[in-house]
């Protein structure tokens, strides 16, 4: 009996560790080196688009309190451009929505819009309210920023004097500056986790254990990350869902992203050329790199095609967005079929080469 049951389990064995092998580490049959292409998003792309939006909002921070010191016109200007500079540094963050940005639900609690206006109001009369509380997060964050620095007043000389003379003005500042103090803690946070000075979140990340392609590796955290943000909050949030894609072709053109500043558009683009440097790895290793290496440079040759093409459309589009949709949208539905094509490439054709598993689940058929 024994002799005919250890060829049998010897016989499993081998296909068990030829299916281990090709599920979660398609490139040992490479030369390809995922290590350093690791440490190229961890080092050089990953974490310096969070120190950058650390900095970003420590310059807010300093411009608010300049603006609390001396309420001016020449004041409010400069804290309305450092709130441009932090949602411009936001973009090259909001890829990257696992580990410590997950941890601190730093996406929900600074980028949900639109941002609710009336809550807003009713939080600044009342002057009770909690800018943790979840019911709050769509009157919190750089979207409640834009309302308060560029939607309460026609003029910037009304906006200021929404801050001076109006009779909520006081607890109009207060919640000003504890909202930039409640985004500028979630940065701090999410940032330092990451830095070896902190949690050293990029000392697992680039760790040797988690070199793979399983669910939990560093490289399926990123692309999961990665695909997710593309088609739900760039191409659905920034663009489908303001040109109506999602409500039967009805425009909500309040739905864009900076709808009271004015540069939807212009933050779309930023967000979409840092997709592209995830996808290439700037100046090093990247995902093309890795297809090329797994014999599917036609593949990585049509994604970045049809990124070029995307791009192209997408910076055709005009600022303010939401008058270029209530005027013309066709152009913006362009742009929307455009991104589409990049999901259907880069979700169902590049995960599958990489040995990648999608883990999410998005309820609208792509």
């Amino acid at each position: 009996m024994l002799q005919h049951k250890t060829p049998y389990f010897s016989i499993l064995l081998l296909f068990f560790v030829v299916a281990c092998s090709s599920s979660t580490n398609p490139d040992e049959t490479t030369n390809f080196d995922r290590a350093a292409m690791l440490e190229n998003y961890g080092n050089n792309i990953i974490l310096p688009a969070f120190e950058d939006m650390q900095s970003a909002v420590n310059e807010l921070q300093t411009a608010a309190d300049n603006f609390k010191t001396e309420r001016t016109t020449g004041q409010l200007e400069n804290l309305q451009t450092t709130l441009k500079q932090s949602r411009l540094a936001w973009q090259n963050v909001s890829p990257f929505q696992f580990g410590p940005a997950e941890s601190v639900l730093l996406r929900a609690s600074l980028n949900t819009y639109p941002t609710d206006t009336d809550k807003i109001s009713e939080n600044i009369e009342s002057g009770d309210y909690s800018m943790e509380s979840i019911s709050n997060q769509d009157a919190a964050g750089l979207p409640a920023l834009d309302y308060l620095l560029h939607g309460v007043g026609g003029t910037n000389e009304e906006i200021l004097a929404a801050y001076t003379t109006d009779p909520n003005a006081q607890n109009r500042l207060d919640y000003l500056l504890e909202n930039i103090n409640y985004i500028k803690s979630k940065v701090d946070k999410a940032t330092s986790e990451w830095q070896t000075s902190g949690g050293d979140y990029i000392g697992m990340f680039l760790s040797e254990d988690n070199a793979g392609t399983d669910v939990g590796s560093s490289l399926g955290m990123l692309i999961n990350s990665y695909v997710m943000h593309y088609e739900r909050f760039l191409r659905d949030g920034k663009i489908g869902i303001p040109a109506g894609v999602r409500s039967a072709g009805t425009p909500r053109p309040v739905t864009v992203e900076a709808y009271y500043g004015g540069y939807s558009a212009e933050l779309a683009v930023a967000n979409f050329e840092q997709v592209e440097r995830i996808f290439t790895g700037g100046n090093s290793r990247g995902l093309d790199d890795n297809l090329e290496a797994l014999n599917a440079g036609d593949l990585a040759d049509e994604i970045q095609t049809q990124i070029d093409e995307t791009k192209t459309a997408l910076e055709a589009l005009n600022d303010p967005l939401s008058q270029q949709i209530e005027e013309n949208k066709d152009p913006v539905l362009t742009v929307f079929e455009e991104m589409q094509q990049v999901v259907t490439l880069v979700k169902a054709d590049m995960t599958s080469i990489l040995g990648i598993t999608i883990t999410y689940q998005d309820n609208d058929g792509d």
